[in-house]
């Protein structure tokens, strides 16, 4: 495997483990008796469990899911998130929102299952229709399966993540190739659709918290956006120091998740940041950079939509927390708290890196395979190659 990209991805998230614990300490105390490393023992177990599942995965050939193998781990996933929207179903309504399935003292987020399920069912797609990316009989299962996913997800409702699955998705088949005009008018139709369907299912709260953000008077739904600025600008160059930060004390809400960069920011300053930017840009690049040497071109496009995943995350979050988009709940990934998001970033790496052990011999094995010959040494006429 590749040792630069594991080593970046565990100090990251060891990283992130001393944020949760400096931004989260305050609410422990109220929240949780006293307990001021309540978040913090949660999100160990958590970074633990994705990090036995990340080094599991590197030993797994991530070509199996090229198969049937994509298409039933995506539907299982769909169906769980249909059944979150049932009012008889497993769902959790939190803040209005039903985002949550819990299984005993167990919960967790299917959206951010459903956003990592789409990519290896869009890679194994493309990379089998590969000479048919110019009709719309190549776009449109992909197309499909990317707007289910996002419709899904936004009929939560949780329009933000939606969109970004949709525009991740989207990005993927444009990478492998796919007619441009076709894409776009697919596209359109599916973000599109996603935008209605959160609309319907949230009684309007969107357009709200947009109204609110583009107004000369913002309202409530604001507070948390200007706090965040507030909060960024306190942090100068060097920050207050860490631990040591004074918006956490119940100024700012959710600093621990929607808003953990912004207390980053306030108590590591500038030079803080920009070392938090550098080692997921680093991240990020080595994703791309395994995609563009694979030998598959499944294992390409499954790279390429793990770096998108995880890329679009980061923008978005610290749009969010410098004031330039609306508040969202997208958690910035490996740092935030939030097992789900957590979990799934680590299973999506550990596909990454499995991808990335794989050298020509492992090319070689099972030639007369139906399934295993298409993910043989083949010419790659995606964009991404061009």
């Amino acid at each position: 495997m590749d040792p630069w990209l594991l080593g970046a991805v565990l100090f990251l998230s060891a990283w992130g483990l001393v944020l949760v614990y400096s931004s989260s300490s305050a609410l422990g105390l109220v929240r949780e008796d006293g307990n001021d490393l309540f978040y913090l023992q949660s999100q160990l177990v958590r970074c633990l469990f994705g990090a036995g599942l990340l080094l599991a995965l590197t030993w797994l050939d991530a070509r199996v899911l090229a198969g049937r193998c994509r298409l039933i781990l995506w539907g299982g996933v769909m169906v769980l998130l249909i059944l979150l929207l049932l009012p008889w179903g497993p769902g959790v309504e939190i803040r209005g929102a039903t985002r949550w399935v819990r299984f005993g003292s167990i919960s967790f987020q299917p959206s951010a299952f459903a956003r990592l399920a789409m990519i290896p069912a869009l890679a194994g797609t493309l990379s089998r229709s590969a000479g048919a990316l110019n009709s719309w009989r190549g776009v449109l299962p992909v197309a499909g399966i990317t707007v289910v996913t996002s419709a899904l997800i936004a009929a939560e409702p949780h329009l933000s993540l939606g969109l970004l699955t949709a525009l991740g998705g989207f990005l993927l088949i444009f990478l492998a190739g796919a007619c441009v005009w076709r894409l776009l008018v697919a596209a359109v139709g599916g973000m599109g659709l996603a935008g209605l369907v959160a609309h319907l299912t949230g009684n309007g709260y969107h357009l709200d918290r947009l109204n609110s953000f583009f107004s000369d008077r913002p309202g409530d739904l604001a507070f948390q956006s200007m706090q965040s600025v507030l909060t960024v600008g306190s942090g100068g160059l060097l920050g207050r120091g860490l631990g040591k930060g004074m918006q956490k004390y119940f100024f700012l809400p959710d600093p621990h998740t929607d808003f953990i960069l912004s207390i980053l920011v306030e108590e590591l300053g500038f030079l803080g940041l920009l070392g938090l930017l550098v080692l997921s840009g680093f991240i990020i690049l080595r994703i791309f950079t395994l995609g563009g040497h694979c030998s598959s071109r499944f294992g390409e496009l499954l790279c390429y939509g793990v770096g998108l995943h995880v890329l679009l995350a980061v923008l978005l979050h610290t749009a969010v927390c410098f004031g330039w988009a609306p508040t969202t709940g997208v958690p910035y990934p490996l740092v935030s708290f939030g097992g789900s998001a957590l979990v799934a970033n680590l299973i999506g790496l550990g596909l990454v890196l499995s991808v990335s052990g794989r050298g020509e011999r492992a090319l070689a094995f099972r030639v007369t395979d139906k399934e295993s010959v298409l993910l043989l040494r083949e010419p790659t006429p995606g964009r991404a190659r061009q």
